[in-house]
Formats: structure tokens, C-alpha cells, sequence
């Protein structure tokens, strides 16, 4: 029996005991439904919460695209560049160090117009990248060829999804080395032993979510692993005798296209490269798609004054091109607005770029083309040779079919000068069908795209690195000596910098209605306009009462098994004399969201869109638990000298922050809560930690900080390590004893 079934369990039956118990009682006021109990449960509490961070990401990019439109001189867009690029590298963390790749050939199988050979390189001592290369028929002693990296979509075959892109580039000429990313292909970090080939991740984006966690607890991104692997390709391209050093590009699609645009941006060796299906802004994502995993959303990236058109700029003057499609769900507008800046930036390093005028409308009054085009950011005929060029085309995300001859004219005419790009050389079409990315033919044996043994590094190669064994020895020598704890204002200061919290204990301000409401459905507006939706119990006898937050994951009146037993703990403490505000903090109520894996839980991309804008989710709902404070601690019903609060798991590491903080909570019990952040960096596969998630934190403070700062303020009971399923909160029958 898991875990979590057993806790569970244990909630039903400690509900079961409870609420015979009160109801023998029988000495609480009634609680109502809330409008939002089971079976009404929207998601208004969190499309106002993302509201809020878009809000605050527009601000944070009218800001940015106001310098930008303010260069106009070379200098000015160089020294963007710099800036730029020394922010992207202090976000993703430091990149590791050159070692060597330790190539193996592991077999070779001849197609049509090429030959396959399977390689496993290392981008790290121990950390296995399976790869392909594709060497075209017909090469000559001594004769050197343009080369290109492609790095695949978030599909779990991996590098196989890339066979018809590669085959094209192949017979047309190009080398090609294609890869497994980390969670894709041979290379799952979480695989599962029933099944070694399926992901206990779920999916590609689960993997790359499920991997980011631990990086982001030391400072760090997954893109520092997932950015290497790229680069140590394009290492071991350059090193073919038959690759032409000078002549290297980099292709990708989707989450290929993400990894590709970072690659491009920050790998100055790259000739040509084009992005497909990822290049939008976050004034159009964040609104339709809202933030992706992992790889694609960093820590700060917003705040810090970047967008996703930096991506397309920092090349500039080197060629590039933005590849999209009208129906995608990276929205088209964001990416027509994002050429049409870059545009602009590539003209001020060469006016070949800005084309010859043709005196119709501007891009922004034209309607979205209908078949394939070239850049349509722009009414102005602009020359193949520019050094920036818009393909586009019809279709959903990824269906680059129709324009897969542009894409290789674009790279023959960039990476292999004087050649005729008009006509490139395409795979046979008889029996490829028009889309289908993963389409390989019949003739080539299974094993041709195959790299290890058993086709996962994991059973192929036991003990080989993974993020996680990587991250734990980075950290090892990164974090000080557990002995050094914080305590005082500098836990204080440290515990701000880091979730962010900012909501000053003391300074919210109440219509006097608020204050004087009586038991029932309860609703605290915010300054932020998400208000924050509970239950409150008064007592009918006159004078000051002690009082109790009770911090819940939603409604009491739910019919999960912890919406039961909280509402026995809320009628328990009812009992016993108290003003009981039992309040879900943000989101409110919590709702529900693409979860990318169970493993991962309903947070992970709120999360992320917080932390794209340098917000927190537990910082958040701190300066919730202060609003909420401030609320009871101005109750003339309230005796402010005996304010206390309680709550379980991702609820209770909340409270543990606002103690700290807040003097006025005499006394918090908790359980069920992470015992620590460094526990999780030990843990091979976290489950359900992305709510507590907070980046850089272990470089500021840990749990055990606040435990220790807490004192006698805290009761607390069956801690968490970072092993356990931390998606589930409990309540044992100590915790509901109240403690003045």
C-alpha cells in the first residue's frame, strides 16, 4: 500500500472518530454550503491569480520593449546584446566544464542517400547523450561538408521523431547530428522499472518538470543540462574531419525549438539557425497557452527584462530564421510581433534587412497569409539574402511539411554558399505521409535508430549520471554546513529575498461591514483584487475571543476526505470557544490546471508563471496569511494577543514562513510539512513538491531556519522528508488540540 493511500486512510478514519465526536457536541453554529463546494469548484480563484502575474509581467515587458525601441545605433544593440546575454547565463546557472565526450560508435546502417551512425557521447563525465549522424553518400577524401545539429519536440521518441528532417538535410547534403534531450528517447530520468521505456513522468514536458526541481532549490535551471548537451554537440561536430567548422547550423521544432533558440542565442559558433513552432511573446502566451515547463520558463526571466524576441536578437547579425504556423498553439501574433521587432534590431546592423518599401499597409493591418509565406511581419520585399527571415504557413504546432523547402533553402543558402537552393533534394513522398514527424521507413531495421543495448541509458548503463545525481553533488559543494542557521532579522530578510513576500504585517485596512461578520461564508478582498474565500465561526457570547487561522487547500464543505476532516478540526475548535476563520490563500478557490504529470501535482505552471516574474507561490501566500492576521487582529471580537493558526502540508511550510515573520501568531501547529528543502535535493523523484518550490532558496535559508526561530511558538507532528509524497496532507488527532 503507498503512502498516500495510507494517508488517505488515516484522514477518513480520523474524520470518522472526529465527527462523531462534534456531532455529540453538538455545540457549533451551523456552517453553509460555500458556493464553491464540491461540485461548483471553477477556476475563478486562479484565472484571477493569473491575471495578476500577467499584469505584472506586462509591466515588466512594456518596460522592456521601451528600451528596446529606443536602440538605434549598433553600439546600443551590442551592448543590449551583452547585457542580455550575461543576465540568460546568470538565470540558467553556471555551465559546466569541458570534459572529454568519450564518443562510441555502437553500429552503422546505410539508408537511402546515407548512412546512419549510433553514437553515445558524454556531455558530462558519466551523463550518456544517444545520438545519430547522418553522413551523406558521395564524400570525397578530404572533403568537407556543412553540418547541423537538430534537436527534437517534446515527443518520447526523442531523436527518432527527427528522422525525416534529418534524412532531408542529409540529401541535400548537410551532416546531421540528432540527439536524445534529457527525458526523451534512450534518455528517461525517471523510467519506470515495470516498464523501462515509459516515463514515470508521464510525458517529455513531465520529465523536464519533474527534473527542474531540484536545480531550481540551489539557483539553478534544467536549461543548464538541457543548453550543455546542445553545445557538446556542436563540440563534437566541429571536430569531424568532415565537417566544415565554419559551416554548422542548429534546427528545431516545438520544444526542440526552444532549446535551439537558446543554443542560438548563446553559442556564437553557429552559422545559421532556425527556430520553429516556439518564437510567440508572453504578451500573447502567457494569456492563451500561459507558461510551459521547465526548459522554456525560468526563474526571473521576465523580471529581468527579456521576452522571447531576445531569443531572435541576440543572433543578430548572424543568420537566422523564425519559423510558425497560423494555427499554433505558440500564438502566431506573438510571433509576427516578435520578427517585426527583431526585425527592426537586425536592420540597425545591416538595412539589408529592413528590404525595399512597397508602399502598402503595414504588417499590423494585413490579415494573416493563407498558404505559405515569407516574411510576413513586414509589407516590404524583402531579399533572400537578409540575414533574418519569417517562414510561415498553415497548420497546427509542428506541421512543417509545407515548408520544409524554405527551411532547407533558408540553410543551403547560409551554409553552403553558390549552391542552387531552389530545388533541394527531398526524401521519396510515395510512402512518407504529409505530416507525421515520426515516420521512419519500413526498409530500415528498427535497431538503425536505436543507440544502447536495451534502448534506455538507464538498463543499459547502471550508476550512469542523471539531473538528479548531478545536482546532488553540485550542491554538495555549493550549500554551506547545515550547523550555519539563520535566525533573526536576517531569517527574516533572507526568507523575503528569496519567496518574495512583501506584505508588511499590520498594514491592511477593513470596511467596518467586514469586521463585524458573523458566522457563515466568509470572502477578504485583496488590494490585488483576488479575494480569498472560507468559513468563519463566531461565537454568539459577547466580549474578545481567542482566535484561529485555519489554513485549508479549499473548502471545508468539499467531499474530498481532507475537506472532511478539516472541517471536523473547524467545528473541533469552534467548540472550544474560538473565532475560526478556516481560508484557502491563493488561489482561491484553488482550481485546476494542466498538470504535465501527476507526479508534479496541479501547481507546477502556476508556479512557473509566478516565478517568471519573480513571484512565488508560498511568498504569495504568506502575504495572504498577513492580510489574514491583519483581519482578526482588527475584530473588536478578537483578542490579538491570542491569535493562532494551524494547518497541514503545503498549508503548514506557509505557516512556518509567516510565524517567522509575523510575532502576532503566538502559536502555529503544522504537519505533515517537508522537514527540508535539502531532504528534497536528496529525493531520486520528488512527488507533489512543486507548491513548495521556491527558487535559490536553500542559497538563502532552510526549513529547519524557521523551525529552529519558531521555538515553543510551534507544535509540530509527522514531518515529511523529501522521499515522500508530498501531493497529500493529513490531520492526526493531535493537531486539533488548540494551543493559546
Amino acid at each position: 500500500m503507498s503512502k498516500s493511500i495510507r494517508s488517505i486512510l488515516r484522514i477518513c478514519a480520523a474524520a470518522s472518530v472526529l465527527l462523531q465526536a462534534a456531532a455529540a457536541q453538538n455545540t457549533t453554529q451551523p456552517i453553509p454550503a460555500a458556493p464553491h463546494a464540491a461540485g461548483l469548484v471553477t477556476n475563478v480563484g486562479r484565472a484571477k491569480l493569473n491575471a495578476y502575474l500577467n499584469g505584472i509581467a506586462a509591466d515588466y515587458i512594456a518596460h522592456r520593449d521601451a528600451k528596446v525601441a529606443a536602440i538605434h545605433t549598433r553600439a546600443e544593440a551590442e551592448d543590449r546584446q551583452a547585457t542580455v546575454r550575461k543576465k540568460i547565463l546568470s538565470l540558467i546557472g553556471p555551465l559546466p566544464q569541458r570534459t572529454a565526450p568519450n564518443v562510441r560508435l555502437m553500429g552503422t546502417t546505410q539508408a537511402e542517400g546515407f548512412r546512419i551512425q549510433k553514437l553515445l557521447f558524454d556531455s558530462q563525465p558519466g551523463f550518456h547523450v544517444p545520438a545519430l549522424l547522418y553522413i551523406p553518400d558521395g564524400l570525397s577524401d578530404g572533403q568537407k561538408l556543412p553540418a547541423i545539429l537538430i534537436s527534437p519536440g517534446h515527443l518520447p521518441s526523442g531523436k527518432v521523431s527527427d528522422y525525416t528532417s534529418a534524412a532531408i538535410f542529409a540529401r541535400n547534403g548537410f551532416i546531421v547530428l540528432s540527439y536524445d534531450p534529457i527525458g526523451q528517447g534512450e534518455r528517461l530520468q525517471y523510467p519506470n522499472p515495470n516498464a523501462p521505456n515509459e516515463s514515470l513522468a508521464t510525458r517529455p514536458t513531465g520529465e523536464h518538470g519533474e527534473a527542474s526541481l531540484q536545480p531550481m532549490l540551489i539557483g539553478d535551471t534544467v536549461n543548464r543540462y538541457m543548453l550543455w548537451d546542445a553545445i557538446r554537440g556542436i563540440d563534437y561536430l566541429s571536430t569531424l574531419p568532415q565537417v566544415d567548422p565554419k559551416r554548422i547550423g542548429a534546427f528545431g521544432c516545438s520544444g526542440g525549438g526552444a532549446i535551439t533558440a537558446l543554443l542560438g542565442a548563446l553559442d556564437s559558433r553557429l552559422a545559421a539557425t532556425a527556430i520553429a513552432c516556439y518564437i510567440t511573446n508572453f504578451d500573447t502566451l502567457l494569456p492563451a497557452l500561459g507558461a510551459q515547463e521547465g526548459e522554456q520558463s525560468m526563474p526571473n526571466f521576465i523580471a529581468s527584462g527579456l521576452d522571447l524576441p531576445d531569443w531572435v536578437e541576440l543572433r543578430a547579425p548572424r543568420p537566422t530564421a523564425v519559423v510558425a504556423t497560423y494555427s499554433d498553439m505558440f500564438p502566431f501574433a506573438g510571433a509576427r510581433s516578435s520578427v517585426i521587432e527583431a526585425r527592426r534590431f537586425y536592420a540597425i546592423f545591416d538595412r539589408n534587412n529592413a528590404g525595399v518599401p512597397s508602399g502598402t499597409a503595414s504588417p499590423q493591418d494585413t490579415p494573416t497569409p493563407t498558404g505559405v509565406a515569407l516574411n510576413a511581419d513586414t509589407t516590404n520585399q524583402i531579399p533572400p539574402t537578409a540575414d533574418l527571415q519569417f517562414i510561415t504557413g498553415p497548420g497546427r504546432h509542428g506541421a512543417l511539411a509545407p515548408l520544409m523547402g524554405d527551411i532547407v533553402e533558408f540553410f543551403i543558402r547560409n551554409l553552403k554558399p553558390g549552391t542552387d537552393a531552389s530545388h533541394p533534394i527531398l526524401p521519396p513522398t510515395a510512402s512518407a505521409p504529409d505530416k507525421g514527424s515520426q515516420w521512419t521507413p519500413a526498409s530500415l531495421p528498427k535497431e538503425a535508430l536505436q543507440v544502447t543495448p536495451t534502448g534506455q541509458v538507464a538498463t543499459s548503463y547502471p550508476g550512469s549520471e542523471t539531473v538528479f545525481t548531478l545536482n546532488r553533488k553540485r550542491a554538495a559543494t555549493l550549500l554551506p554546513p547545515s550547523s550555519q542557521r539563520l535566525t533573526g532579522q536576517k531569517l527574516a530578510e533572507a526568507i523575503r529575498e528569496a519567496t518574495k513576500a512583501s506584505v508588511r504585517p499590520g498594514t491592511s485596512t477593513f470596511d467596518p461591514s467586514l469586521l463585524a461578520a458573523k458566522t457563515g461564508d466568509f470572502t477578504l478582498p485583496s488590494s490585488t483584487g483576488i479575494d480569498l474565500h472560507g468559513n468563519l465561526y463566531v461565537p454568539s457570547t459577547s466580549g474578545r475571543h481567542p482566535a484561529v487561522i485555519l489554513l485549508v487547500p479549499d473548502s471545508i464543505n468539499g467531499d474530498s476526505p481532507i475537506a472532511s476532516a478539516n472541517k471536523v478540526r473547524f467545528k473541533s475548535l469552534a467548540a472550544a470557544g474560538n473565532i475560526v476563520l478556516a481560508i484557502t490563500p491563493r488561489p482561491s478557490p484553488p482550481g485546476t490546471d494542466d498538470m504535465k504529470s501527476p507526479i508534479l501535482g496541479p501547481f507546477y505552471l502556476l508556479s512557473l508563471r509566478a516565478d517568471l516574474v519573480s513571484r512565488t507561490l508560498v511568498g504569495m501566500r504568506i502575504d495572504d496569511v498577513a492580510s489574514i492576521t491583519d483581519y482578526l487582529a482588527s475584530r473588536p471580537d478578537v483578542d490579538p494577543a491570542q491569535i493562532t493558526a494551524t494547518g497541514s502540508g503545503h498549508m503548514g511550510l506557509v505557516l512556518l514562513h509567516a510565524a517567522v515573520l509575523d510575532r502576532r501568531l503566538k502559536h502555529i501547529s503544522v504537519d505533515h510539512v517537508l522537514t527540508s528543502y535539502r531532504s528534497l535535493i536528496d529525493a531520486p523523484m520528488p512527488i507533489g513538491a512543486p507548491e513548495d518550490i521556491i527558487p535559490g532558496v536553500l542559497l538563502h535559508y532552510d526549513i529547519p531556519d524557521l523551525v529552529q526561530s519558531l521555538g515553543a511558538r510551534l507544535t509540530e507532528t509527522d514531518p515529511l522528508q523529501g522521499t515522500d509524497d508530498l501531493s497529500q496532507s493529513s490531520t492526526p488527532l493531535a493537531t486539533l488540540e488548540h494551543r493559546p
